[in-house]
């Protein structure tokens, strides 16, 4: 198998994204001197490796940008490595065109425009590779209004093809697992078969769904039962082609409510099956439950620890991205934010590292890290952001309290007012300090961080006239630090807190609010960021 593995996406539903290297040129001149060629030679080449060496960064939260500086659109796919290439594949829709410059999501329907892929020797710098699979007239397999996502490349020795599977859905030709096949991994990808049941399958169609190709080379369907997705099942593509789902294993009973984002990986001879919760296009915190075997019998579920704090980044199982290199590598979970139909925040896609605590994954929440794939290894940016949901949009609905902040009120007379509102700065979501007779209100996130000297900055909008009103941050082994915010505000005012001189490791950042009846503080986009 020239192809090996990475798998696909999921969901039920990051500026410029990784920074794209650029191509150093210095050629010497032909009547140069020996010795000034080579000095040449010798800058053009230390100038690339800069390049590329600066251009490893990878950051979450933004719309991510190819090597010509367009838009990447891939979501709900996976990325398939080919020698020293990796390629990336996913579908392009017409709302994630759209929301790019308008920021307003559509959730009233999916529009389908294409499945793109995209190249990569280091995993962040992407080239664009063009559509592999084009949108057709209507009434055709690939038509508009049809359903394509959860997808996912591999590559068949025998035949020599390159097979795309897909969830698929169309009014004319019902749902089920499409195949189509490729003689290259650039496409273009022609329909082979439309699959509409897989053995041993409670209902017809799969629900979530992503491809995981094993050590010996076999993929595999890794999925859940369409509807109420509480079936979680492992099922081998037929090993002569690859271009049909053999009979499902069922590996799992999800609990009420259901199981999506369902994607596999392999670590240290342990296969990890994982999954997000049923929140439609939202974000979720993810799952994993694992076995010596591919079939089971599994443990049972347990969550990734930190995919709580902040619901997976605000993002959702989409796949992973196993990256060899040192003693054990790296492994990637690449999220999907579908923020182009649920609104939550900016970019579409989400990959951050993975590290183990004995056999139990732990997910680290940065907006910006650096990646060696070559080596397998990973930093963290001099540019992360080290609040966790800073944007509010973890919560997909209103309510009292806020993920990953500790709301706390003193002299209230009712029950406690919701804090997240929609009057958002970015996003759909912002936290909101109202008051009701004379309260007092706030919200506040431990954060554990390097020691360094930082900045606290915050938007916010507010009514003014609070007895007390302020953005602090305490308990950092210096003096507190913060600023006032009595001030009224009618227009997304930025506020920022200089020289917060973290000495022991860690950080109380907060709002406080105290005020009287008709009296209000909205906050949004939180951060806390090194000073260069």
């Amino acid at each position: 198998m020239p192809g090996l593995l990475l798998a696909l996406a999921v969901g039920g539903a990051a500026g410029t994204g990784p920074v794209m290297a650029a191509t150093a040129d210095t050629p010497a001149t032909a009547d140069a001197p020996a010795d000034d060629a080579a000095s040449a030679t010798a800058t053009a080449t230390a100038t690339a490796a800069a390049t590329a060496a600066a251009n490893r960064t990878i950051r979450n939260g933004d719309f991510w940008r190819d090597t010509s500086g367009a838009p990447i659109y891939s979501q709900g796919g996976g990325v398939l490595k080919v020698g020293e290439k990796y390629y990336w594949y996913g579908v392009k829709y017409e709302e994630a065109v759209g929301y790019i410059t308008s920021r307003k999501p559509d959730g009233s329907a999916t529009r389908f425009n294409a499945v793109t892929a995209y190249s990569s020797t280091d995993l962040v710098n992407w080239t664009n590779e063009g559509e592999v699979i084009k949108v057709a007239a209507p009434g055709k397999i690939f038509e508009r209004d049809a359903w394509l996502g959860r997808l996912g490349v591999v590559y068949h020795q025998r035949t020599k093809k390159y097979v795309l599977i897909t969830q698929y859905g169309s009014k004319g030709a019902g749902n089920g697992v499409l195949f189509a096949t490729s003689d290259t991994p650039t496409g273009p990808f022609k329909y082979d078969n439309l699959q509409t049941q897989v053995p041993n399958v409670n209902g017809a169609a799969t629900g979530d769904q992503t491809v995981f190709i094993d050590d010996d080379g076999q993929p595999y369907l890794i999925f859940s039962n369409s509807g109420e997705r509480r079936h979680l099942y492992v099922a081998p593509l037929r090993a002569s082609d690859f271009l049909q789902v053999g009979p499902a294993k069922l590996v799992h009973q999800a609990p009420a409510g259901g199981r999506e984002g369902n994607a596999m990986f392999k670590h240290n001879g342990l296969y990890y099956f994982c999954s997000s919760e049923l929140h439609g296009w939202n974000a979720s915190r993810s799952y994993y439950m694992t076995s010596p075997s591919i079939d089971g019998a599994y443990t049972p579920e347990r969550l990734i620890k930190g995919t709580e704090n902040d619901f997976s980044h605000v993002s959702q199982n989409g796949f992973f991205i196993p990256v060899a290199g040192g003693k054990q590598g790296t492994v990637l979970f690449a999220g999907d934010r579908w923020s182009n139909y649920a609104g939550n925040g900016n970019g579409y896609n989400i990959w951050v590292p993975l590290t183990f605590e004995g056999t139990a994954p732990v997910f680290h929440s940065l907006s910006e890290f650096s990646l060696d794939a070559e080596r397998g290894t990973w930093q963290v940016g001099k540019g992360n952001n080290y609040v966790l949901n800073p944007g509010f949009e973890a919560d997909r609905v209103a309510q009292t309290g806020v993920t990953g902040w500790v709301v706390s009120w003193t002299n209230l007379k009712g029950p406690s007012p919701t804090v997240n509102v929609l009057d958002s700065r970015t996003g759909r979501w912002a936290l909101t300090l109202a008051h009701d007779q004379h309260t007092m209100g706030s919200a506040v996130q431990n954060v554990t961080l390097p020691n360094g000297r930082y900045t606290l900055r915050a938007w916010i909008k507010g009514s003014g006239g609070q007895k007390v009103a302020r953005l602090y941050a305490y308990g950092h082994g210096g003096p507190e630090a913060a600023i006032t915010l009595e001030t009224a505000r009618t227009a997304w005012t930025e506020v920022s807190v200089p020289n917060v001189d973290v000495k022991n490791g860690s950080v109380q950042i907060g709002l406080y609010s105290e005020g009287s009846d008709g009296q209000w503080l909205k906050v949004d986009d939180v951060s806390l960021v090194a000073e260069q």
